[in-house]
C-alpha cells in the first residue's frame, strides 16, 4: 500500500515543481498547434534597448538639418580624466543626440543634448577632403574645447556614405 500512494504522489509532486519553474522561457502555441519557445530575457533586452534609442531620439525633423554628415562621434579626452563626448545621427528617419560633458558635469540625451550643441554642428563647414588637422582645429573652436587634450578621436560618416576617423594623441 505505501508503494502505490508513493508511485501516485511522484508524479505529482513532479507536476507541481514543473509548474513552479521560475524560467524566462515560455511556451507558446502558434496557430498550427506547434510549440515556439519564447525567451522572455531576450524580450526584455530589446524592450530595454529600443527605450534607450527612444530616449536618444530628437522631435527635430530630419528635413530641418543639413549637416554635411549623417554621423557624428567625438570624444576629447583630458589629463584630468575629464572628457567631452558627442554623439549625433541622422539615421533618414528620426535624428538621434547624446551629450556626455564631463568638465561641466552634465549630460543629456535626445533634444536636450541636441540644443546643447547644435550651434556647434552648424558651424562646422569641413568634408570629406579637408585635411585632418583642419577638421580638428573647426571642431575644437566649434565646441569651444581646450585645445590642451590628451587625445581627440572624432569619427564621421558623411552624406556620401564615406566614413572618416579623425585621431590625434598628445
Amino acid at each position: 500500500m505505501k508503494l502505490f500512494k508513493l508511485l501516485l504522489t511522484m508524479p505529482l509532486l513532479l507536476g507541481l515543481l514543473y509548474a513552479c519553474n521560475n524560467d524566462d522561457t515560455k511556451t507558446n502555441k502558434d496557430v498550427t498547434g506547434n510549440n515556439s519557445t519564447v525567451d522572455e530575457s531576450a524580450n526584455n533586452k530589446n524592450t530595454t534597448n529600443n527605450s534607450e534609442n527612444e530616449n536618444e531620439r530628437t522631435g527635430i525633423k530630419v528635413a530641418d538639418v543639413n549637416y554635411a554628415f549623417t554621423e557624428f562621434d567625438l570624444d576629447v579626452e583630458y589629463a584630468n580624466r575629464n572628457s567631452y563626448d558627442v554623439e549625433y545621427e541622422n539615421d533618414g528617419n528620426n535624428i538621434y543626440a547624446e551629450l556626455d560633458d564631463e568638465i561641466k558635469g552634465i549630460e543629456y540625451k535626445g533634444d536636450q543634448a541636441y540644443e546643447n550643441f547644435v550651434d556647434a554642428l552648424k558651424q562646422l563647414t569641413f568634408d570629406e577632403t579637408t585635411s585632418d588637422d583642419d577638421v580638428r582645429k573647426e571642431v575644437l573652436k566649434a565646441f569651444a574645447l581646450d585645445e590642451n587634450y590628451k587625445s581627440f578621436e572624432l569619427e564621421v560618416k558623411f552624406k556620401n556614405g564615406e566614413i572618416k576617423h579623425y585621431h590625434h594623441n598628445k
